[in-house]
């Protein structure tokens, strides 16, 4: 027994609650623990106890024992006369055999933990253990999976890995449904059970390192799983694309395989500026001629079949871009992983460094330092040198520089094996797909149409047997892939599936290089669009313009007016600010990607003050608080000044807009700079700046109070300097965000801004994606989950629900929106609507909720009595049914002035709690 175990066993008394005896050299259960019959919690891990006496039945209050790590052979059964324990740990011990008596009396048990002993088996009959939420008996060496847990219909997370189980019976887990965890791992399980399937709850589930080939079609209801290990097994590897789509892609790619064929398959992507060729060194790789063409506008896509190692019939998707510097902010949606890029820069010209300095940062960026094969173009008219070295040791992804003429064709036959032999080592060549898929991208590549409806893409996959669902997740893949383009999280462009991807974005590019849309900085409208998109149909205009939207390359500033900040003016708007005093914040780019300011404005185009932007360039405004946010491409720096009394509240939108920007062109880690406050730097036009992640970092590790200024070499206090930014990784729980009342007031103010674009708005749904919109530009944390069902109407989707997150992902609130035309007393919508936001979507059983009614009849104020009138007696309507009850209801008039507007509140009881749920009813007539 170590010295400080003795001293402390000897100073216990009656009345000690909690007793840690931890790594003690303990031999033998100390008796000085006798006496100590308040006892609630007792850990003697690490010591070599081996047995348990029979005075520990004394210990009645007892309520958490670890035993683990210690040297017991046998379960100790008077252990389970202890009724109030919740917490029993005998893991790493050297206990062989389990009696049926050691799953009785603990009534009151939550969680179990037998892991690491030599249990081989789990006698038969029943767990009765009424509470018990953990079961952990991972590290034994069951050969069979225990019947006897299939009674424990608590239990929520079951831990059974590292055994040697090679089989469990179909029924195994009929009685677990609310299990939320389980961990099969490192077993030697060849299939799994089918009632797997019943598993409704189950967020993770862990099958790695076992010999499962296949997954049971039960699979497809795990409809709330979130993680699925299977590494280890012999299954088919997953296409990275695939994985993307998460846990559910995943299934359904191993539940589709089946009959299957392996695809040799993988974009080209030719880049460059323009007039350097590439358009004709396409036409020569693929037909070893050069027939006219002009410039490529926007992005061209061929197929190029050859022969690789793989495969004698390897497919080469070419993707010819347009070198325009306007299209330099759309690269992102195109440039891909699993990819291999061709840079062609043109011989007799010298500004090399421009063209490889941006192409070569772009595609290091968005591809994740995909391949690059350099081709010198042109070399029958002048060959220059190029510093080949110094670019392949800033650019490792480089893999060879070519000199050659598209034009005679010298040089070209070089350059085709070298894309062979790259091509064919891109990641997962080879992927196992299955043949129903072929065959459906087949049938689909052969329709002449740029575009079909998805109604008709589901009814061509449902004719070779895939449900709905799965060919949903089929058509995500063809999208990852870029062989046809589906934007299914849009509630317009969802409608339709693009089958020629350059048609959609050809599109675009026209409305971009459209003289007329120039000269107007970047603004057009409907009437301008009957003539830049001519040879366009007109219905399909609206899906061009969601698509520039989805692009964040326009956004509407007024009824059928949008604008493209790409292309407004460069120079700077005349406006006054006064500089002293500002908070400042500036990012540092080693390489600025085009459009990022664009982005911006178009992120906070509802904050922006009296249109005060341009191309570099934007003043936003967010209740007193200012900001001017500026680029400077030259210097690749972006300066945030801001004043006003809730500086740092907008500075932390702004960040926040800006990250998810940079996270999208995989550039996470923009260094983030802030200025010196000591006396000589604060009324400095150049003071020093530090980094802001290491001043963070200095001033949550306390390391050092201050910190040097390197150029008054006077020390600045850390926590003074951070004090001015008050920005932290998670939000605190008393942020004014989080208010219900300061959310409350952004509704109303939100709602305001939808009754005033009512009438901007063709599209119904589109009112829903602006609620979004609006409400982050405000700051909240929103996860827009589902929009789904129908509206009150039946005329669309019309219906959505929002969940208002902390930063840290913790719910504050929920909003239901939906139409409404009338509100009798029959009237399903509103209960049914009612019912879901209380019962269905909350599982927190948030204090305050919010209901958005979009009414659509004829007589507001009709509308508004019949609604008050209807949830004033919802207690009797039959589709709310009894939970929830309303205890009362109030219209609020005090809350806004506006007879466009009615805001009322209703009261429901639960379990002697009170529930207040927010109606907020639009005249949207």
């Amino acid at each position: 027994m170590k010295p400080h175990i003795k001293e402390k066993l000897q100073s216990l008394s009656s009345n000690t609650n909690n007793i840690q005896l931890i790594n003690g050299r303990l031999k033998e259960f100390p008796v000085e623990l006798r006496k100590c019959e308040k006892m609630r919690t007792l850990d003697l891990f690490g010591n070599s106890i081996q047995k348990i006496p029979d005075w520990v039945y004394s210990l009645k209050r007892l309520e958490h024992l670890s035993l683990r790590n210690n040297s017991i052979k046998e379960v100790p059964t008077i252990v389970f006369t202890l009724e109030n324990i919740k917490y029993l740990n005998l893991a790493d011990n050297q206990i062989q055999d389990i009696n049926s008596s050691n799953f009785t009396n603990l009534m009151n048990i939550e969680k179990v933990d037998i892991g690491y002993n030599d249990i081989k088996l789990i006698p038969f009959g029943r767990i009765d253990y009424p509470k018990c939420k953990t079961l952990a008996i991972q590290g034994n060496k069951l050969e069979e999976f225990p019947s006897a847990i299939s009674q424990v219909n608590t239990l929520e997370k079951l831990v059974i890995s590292e055994n040697e189980i090679s089989s469990i019976e179909d029924d195994a887990f009929l009685g677990l449904e609310n299990l939320e965890e389980l961990d099969l791992s490192f077993n030697r399980l060849t299939y799994l059970p089918s009632s797997l399937g019943k598993l409704t709850k189950l967020k993770k589930l862990n099958l790695s390192g076992n010999n499962i080939r296949s997954l049971p079609k039960e699979f497809e209801n795990l409809v709330s799983l979130e993680s699925l290990g299977l590494d280890g097994n012999p299954l088919e590897r997953v296409p990275l694309e695939i994985s993307a789509q998460g846990v559910s892609g995943i299934i359904n790619y191993h539940l589709s395989l089946g009959d299957n064929v392996q695809l040799f398959e993988a974009k080209l992507l030719i880049v460059g500026q323009g007039n350097v060729g590439k358009t004709f060194l396409m036409n020569r790789l693929i037909h070893d001629s050069i027939p006219e063409t002009q410039t490529t506008e926007g992005i061209d896509i061929k197929t190029w079949k050859i022969q690789t190692n793989s495969s004698p019939d390897f497919r080469v998707n070419i993707w010819d871009f347009g070198g325009q510097e306007i299209y330099h902010s759309t690269h992102q949606f195109f440039l891909t992983k699993r990819s291999l890029y061709l840079l062609v820069w043109e011989a007799r010209t010298d500004q090399h460094l421009i063209s490889f300095d941006y192409w070569l940062n772009v595609i290091r960026l968005l591809s994740n330092n995909s391949p690059i094969i350099i081709a010198l173009n042109k070399i029958d008219e002048r060959i220059a040198n190029i510093d080949e070295k110094s670019l392949k040791a800033k650019f490792k992804n480089i893999v060879g520089f070519y000199q050659v003429s598209a034009k005679n064709g010298q040089n070209i036959a070089q350059l085709t094996s070298k894309i062979s032999t790259e091509i064919n080592t891109l990641p997962l060549i080879g992927d196992k797909l299955p043949k129903v898929w072929l065959e459906i991208r087949t049938e689909l590549e052969s329709l002449e149409s740029n575009y079909i409806p998805a109604e008709r893409y589901l009814a061509i996959c449902n004719q070779h047997g895939l449900s709905n669902k799965r060919a949903l997740f089929l058509s995500q893949y063809f999208h990852d892939l870029g062989v046809f383009l589906h934007f299914q999280d849009d509630t317009l462009l969802r409608n339709l599936v693009f089958l020629k991807p350059e048609w959609a974005t050809n599109a675009v590019y026209r409305i971009l290089d459209s003289k007329d849309v120039i000269n107007r900085e970047g603004e057009f409208d409907s009437d301008m669009l009957d003539i830049i998109l001519n040879e366009f149909e007109r219905d399909k205009r609206p899906y061009i313009v969601n698509l520039m939207k989805k692009f964040e390359l326009c956004f509407e500033v007024s009824r059928d007016t949008y604008l493209i900040p790409e292309l407004l003016s460069p120079e700077t708007l005349e406006f006054d600010w006064n500089y002293s005093n500002n908070l400042r914040f500036e990012y540092h780019y080693d390489f600025m990607p085009a459009g990022i300011m664009a982005r911006f404005i178009v992120r906070t185009r509802n904050l922006v003050h009296d249109r005060t932007f341009w191309k570099n360039g934007v003043i936003i405004q967010r209740e007193n608080t200012r900001a001017l946010v500026t680029t400077d491409q030259y210097s690749r720096k972006l300066y945030i000044w801001i004043h006003g009394p809730n500086s740092s509240f907008l500075l932390e939108i702004i960040r926040k807009e800006l990250d998810e920007i940079h996270i999208s062109l995989n550039y996470p880690d923009v260094p983030e700079k802030i200025p010196c406050i000591c006396q000589e730097c604060a009324n400095s036009t150049k003071p020093h700046l530090f980094n802001y992640l290491f001043v963070k970092r200095v001033g949550q590790d306390n390391t050092f109070r201050t910190i040097p200024c390197e150029v008054s070499a006077t020390g600045v206090t850390v926590h003074k300097l951070l004090g001015l930014y008050r920005i932290e990784s998670s939000e605190s729980d008393n942020n004014p965000i989080y208010s219900l009342d300061k959310i409350l007031e952004d509704l109303i103010e939100v709602s305001s801004r939808i009754l005033e674009r009512k009438f901007q708005k063709k599209i119904e749904d589109l009112v829903n994606d602006d609620i979004v919109d609006l409400l982050r530009t405000k700051g909240h944390n929103i996860a827009d989950q589902t929009r789904s069902g129908a509206s009150g109407s039946g005329k669309g989707a019309g219906e959505i629900d929002i969940m208002i997150r902390k930063n840290n992902g913790i719910p504050v609130t929920i909003i239901e929106c939906f139409r409404l035309e009338s509100c009798g007393p029959k009237n399903m919508v509103v209960a049914e609507h009612l019912k879901k936001l209380l019962t269905r979507y909350d599982t927190h059983e948030l204090k305050r909720k919010f209901v958005i009614v979009f009414g659509e009849a004829e007589r507001f104020d009709n509308l508004w009595i019949n609604y008050s009138d209807y949830i004033k007696s919802i207690n009797s309507n039959d589709t709310y049914g009894d939970k929830y009850p309303l205890s009362g209801f109030s219209v609020r008039d005090d809350l806004n002035s506006f007879s466009n507007m009615k805001v009322g509140v209703s009261r429901h009881e639960n379990n002697g709690e009170i529930i207040e749920v927010v109606h907020l009813v639009l005249n949207m007539k």
